[in-house]
């Protein structure tokens, strides 16, 4: 989903009123299947459903057309038999294999397709996402990647039930409207003639997002909303292309036949367009005042009852085109703005965003939206396993089981399936529905249909009566904002079930529903010299408040309990909180609210105090506040004191978001000179001020550190090899312990993705370091280099190659090694060889070398320089490094005669069976003044212990599986030591 260009100016003559008439219209390919309407399923959803979960919620919703942003084997597992029809997806940083080996292909072919049908019914395989606007750098292998799979689709005998295409972005389009006027961006002409030649012969669709929400954003005032709609209109407000005379009633099927005329500007006129992204957000910030819930429920609704009408296009009114829409759920994970969150249908916890209205328009979501779901006991299961689950509901569940006590509304019937059907409704109603929550292994079933009978009113009735939306909290609005109020409030203890209730407007209990009565206060502080503590909710043990783990059974503490003690600096006495027996835990979203404590349960965030001698303390990274769990930090003298770290103290303002998997919305606006002209650093964000601001906030919190008896430094540059299907977080584990081993003082990361970022993010020695990409700059699709570094940063900053076609950059870090003395530490990934078809030549070698020239010479300038990383160098196709004078190569340095391969197919296990390619890619070049080089080595070239995977290889015209086992990395890791020169003292 892309924040599309278009040009408005064309609209001023397309909005006009005209005579009705009609061109001879082309001959189409008609589409032989019946129209209609599927889902994407976006996964940056916090506590998404399980796979099993998730396919009965598609069934009971009768969707049976889905869209995956991946090929995740769990859901394609659970939509076995299930005649849900699904689009896998290739991400676009595996582009890059597949398109440059055919074999990779092939294999991706075997694993993500072949292996489940037909019983899990694959129809489309969509390659990339919106590549060609995305990241136009890896655009010369969209087309080898899906000749590719194709291939491998004919060898699998699969090619016929299988279509493949790429989707792409409106703004592939130039002039689109009047549609009659559109034709296709003229630089991607040659790879989308060769994709229209594909899709022709091979009868696929042309895969289009389409988002008249953008159009009307973005040309507001010569747009009408009820346009953009799809509302009924007058004969006056119809669009009317003044070439053709054809008349558009809403937005969407303009925007098809701009596609439509495009095509047939280029000759092709038999590929039918697939819509697989549209939709309207729900909510947005500020800027964006018309993506509201009417506006989403209006668009929505009517695209699914035209789609239904089978009305086809003013241009093709034969063919009628298919369409996804963007999403099912709200992907609250997401990064800002405001509406990338709310585009889907339903919250993460089935919940409806709103009610669409879409009766007598098919079956397709046709008024299920809103049906309540209840939890009860599964047909079959034996009364043993039904009694040990009942009695885990009504004790450690702690469900509301006071009905089905004797003489109770719900006792009878009395037996252990009616009972047992009562406590898992209580506990999964209690739980906000989330997933896992009925289950009971499988003693418990979801069922829409109500059990409640006679006086007998189930749970699930009951909170529908209350509060019929039954919003989880993890999705107020405003987390931070409800915390507030929150700690305005008190909390109460429950007459009935003695469970103590966070500070909230709700004037019932939370597990018994039973209303407030003259609800108890617990008070945040009862003698001045007091030091509050916490009950634990499961064993009631009385905690220290800078403890956020219960010091006896482990149990989390409750943000919201801990956000209603206002500390001061001498607040830690000993009184406790009142008479509290436990404690609700308030779930913040994991994104834009508060960092993970512990990698388990979201935290609430840090008061901004240091806790000296206690194990939890208060971390302060980027200026910003979050509360840390784990090992000691002692902030300020003593290890106790008040911070305020880029202007946020207590409760962070604002905190990580989350990474964006999936699409790039940022628009490249590099300058000449490398600078920061657009807001982005080539193909990526990084304000090199903003950056250098931060980290000083944080040298000033003691996070970084100058030491000046230290008297050596390590610098670590690593490929950590993008692919994340091969063991990703098992390897990056072991990545992390080389760093908790190795201690480095400044990182450099080549090939990190998305992925890759949220696992560092969330390991233990991530809150060490100052990262040169902040949270909300870290992009999807391709990979990219990335710094972190324990002393401190004056700045970030980083510099394209104006001749890579890879999107290639030199990144730079400007530390300070010691008080007044300034390390420049510079990483890159110079151009990778790429032999592909159609020439198998495309070495790059010319490129890689001018870009290393340009680096060195860029940083030649500065009296000590590092430059290291993936260089891609091979000495006999590119000659020697270009270094200056006054440079070294660390490695020829303090190892001669040691060939000093990073790339060994063959020392390197996990890479055997690919063809012998031993090259001394990884090098650190330095020029030092006033440090010396004192060591180098390489690292993670162990195996992982007990960890291996197979790999499929040709040998004599069969395929052998090899049992080959797994590292870090395809790459060895590089680590430098540095020291100071004899003259620097």
């Amino acid at each position: 989903m892309e924040n599309h260009k278009l040009v408005p100016f064309f609209l001023l003559l397309f909005i006009l009123l005209l005579p009705t008439s009609r061109c001879t219209e082309i001959k189409a390919q008609q589409d032989k299947d019946e129209p209609f309407v599927g889902v994407n399923i976006g996964t940056d959803v916090s506590n998404l459903l399980r796979p099993a979960d998730l396919v009965a919620f598609l069934q009971l919703q009768k969707i049976t057309h889905v869209r995956l942003y991946d090929a995740d084997a769990q859901i394609l597992k659970a939509l076995a038999k299930t005649k849900i029809r699904v689009i896998v997806s290739v991400p676009n940083n595996q582009l890059l294999a597949i398109g440059s080996s055919n074999a990779t292909a092939a294999t991706w072919i075997g694993r993500n397709v072949a292996a489940y049908y037909p019983d899990t019914l694959i129809t489309g395989i969509a390659v990339g996402d919106e590549v060609l606007t995305t990241i136009p750098s890896s655009a010369p292998l969209l087309m080898p990647a899906i000749e590719s799979l194709y291939s491998a689709l004919v060898a699998a005998n699969l090619h016929t039930q299988i279509k493949i295409s790429t989707p792409s972005s409106a703004s592939i389009i130039l002039d689109p409207f009047p549609p009659s006027q559109a034709f296709f961006n003229q630089s991607l002409t040659p790879v989308i003639t060769q994709l229209l030649q594909f899709l022709s012969r091979t009868q696929s669709p042309l895969m289009m997002n389409l988002y008249p929400y953008y159009v009307f954003m973005q040309n507001k005032g010569v747009v009408p909303l009820d346009n953009s709609l799809f509302k009924p209109l007058t004969p006056s407000k119809e669009m009317v292309d003044p070439n053709t005379l054809l008349h558009y009633t809403n937005v969407l099927d303009a925007m098809v036949d701009s596609v439509y005329f495009s095509m047939k500007n280029l000759n092709v006129t038999d590929v039918v367009v697939l819509v697989t992204e549209t939709g309207w957000p729900s909510r947005g910030d500020s800027k964006e005042p018309y993506a509201t819930i009417d506006n989403a429920d209006t668009y929505n609704s009517n695209l699914i009852k035209h789609v239904f009408d089978r009305s086809g296009t003013p241009l093709h009114p034969e063919v009628t085109s298919s369409v996804y829409i963007y999403e099912l759920f709200n992907e609250d994970l997401r990064s800002p703005p405001v509406s990338e969150a709310n585009w889907g249908l339903f919250y993460g916890n089935t919940t409806p965003v709103y009610l669409l209205h879409v009766s007598g328009s098919g079956t397709f979501l046709a008024n299920d939206t809103t049906n309540q779901t209840y939890c009860i006991a599964t047909d079959g299961i034996d009364a043993k396993t039904l009694q040990t689950a009942l009695d885990w509901a009504c004790g450690p569940g702690r469900a509301n089981c006071s009905e089905i006590q004797p003489g109770q509304s719900c006792y009878q019937p009395n037996n252990v399936k009616n009972h047992a059907s009562y406590a898992f409704d209580s506990y999964y109603q209690k739980e906000g529905k989330s997933p896992g929550s009925c289950d009971f292994k499988g003693a418990a079933m979801i069922t829409t249909t109500d059990p409640s009978h006679g006086n007998c009113i189930f749970p699930g009735r009951a909170q529908s009566i209350l509060f019929p939306f039954n919003l989880p909290r993890r999705f107020f609005p405003n987390p931070l904002e409800t915390l507030s109020s929150l700690a305005k409030m008190s909390s109460w203890t429950c007459s009935m079930c003695t469970f103590v209730n966070p500070p909230s407007q709700r004037s019932y209990c939370e597990v018994c529903l039973t209303a407030q009565s003259q609800p108890a206060i617990v008070s945040s502080s009862t003698t001045p010299s007091a030091k509050p503590k916490w009950s634990c909710a499961l064993c009631t043990f009385l905690n220290p408040y800078c403890s956020t783990v219960c010091e006896i059974c482990g149990n989390r503490a409750s943000a919201s309990l801990l956000s209603t003690l206002e500390l001061n600096d001498d607040d830690l006495g000993e009184a406790q909180l009142g008479s509290s027996v436990g404690s609700v835990f308030l779930p913040l979203r994991a994104c834009g609210n508060a960092k993970k404590g512990n990698g388990e349960n979201p935290v609430g965030g840090g008061d901004g105090t240091g806790c000296s001698g206690e194990l939890k303390g208060v971390v302060l990274r980027r200026g910003y506040g979050n509360l840390g769990n784990g090992e000691r930090q002692d902030m300020g003298d003593g290890g106790s004191g008040k911070f305020d770290a880029g202007g946020n103290k207590g409760l962070a303002a604002v905190l990580q978001p989350c990474i964006n998997k999936r699409k790039e919305r940022e628009d490249s606006g590099v300058d000449g000179s490398g600078s920061n002209a657009g807001g982005s650093c080539g193909f990526r964000a990084v304000k090199a001020a903003n950056q250098a601001v931060q980290v000083k906030s944080l040298a000033t919190a003691g996070e970084t550190h100058l030491s000046s008896e230290c008297k050596t430094w390590k610098f670590l540059s690593y490929n950590v090899w993008f692919r994340e299907d091969l063991e990703m977080h098992k390897r990056m584990k072991a990545l992390g312990d080389l760093i908790e081993l190795h201690s480095p003082d400044v990182m450099c990361f080549q090939e990190v993705t998305p992925s890759f970022y949220g696992i560092f993010h969330k390991s233990s020695w991530w809150k060490r370091y100052c990262c040169s990409i902040p949270d909300e700059t870290a992009f999807p699709g391709a990979y990219f280099c990335m710094q972190l570094s324990k002393l401190p940063v004056k700045s970030y900053s980083c510099k394209p190659f104006h001749n890579s076609i890879m999107g290639r950059e030199l990144c730079i870090a400007e530390v300070e090694v010691q008080p007044d003395m300034t390390m420049v530490v510079g990483t890159s990934h110079l151009e990778s060889p790429c032999p592909a078809p159609p020439t198998w030549d495309q070495m790059f070698s010319k490129e890689r070398v001018a870009q290393a020239k340009e680096a060195v010479r860029f940083l030649e300038k500065n009296q000590n320089v590092i430059f290291c990383g993936d260089m891609n160098w091979d000495d006999k196709l590119d000659g020697p490094f270009p270094l200056l004078d006054g440079w070294a190569d660390a490695w020829t340095e303090l190892r001669p005669g040691e060939v000093g391969w990073t790339y060994d197919t063959k020392s390197n296990k996990m890479l055997s069976g690919n063809r012998t390619l031993q090259k001394r890619l990884d090098r650190f070049v330095c020029k030092l003044k006033d440090f010396k080089i004192s060591e180098i080595e390489m690292i993670g070239k162990d195996a992982i212990p007990g960890l291996t995977y197979i790999k499929e290889k040709r040998v004599k015209g069969q395929v052998k599986e090899l049992v080959l086992p797994v590292l870090p990395s395809d790459h060895y890791g590089m680590l430098l030591t540095i020291s100071p020169s004899d003259s620097t003292y």
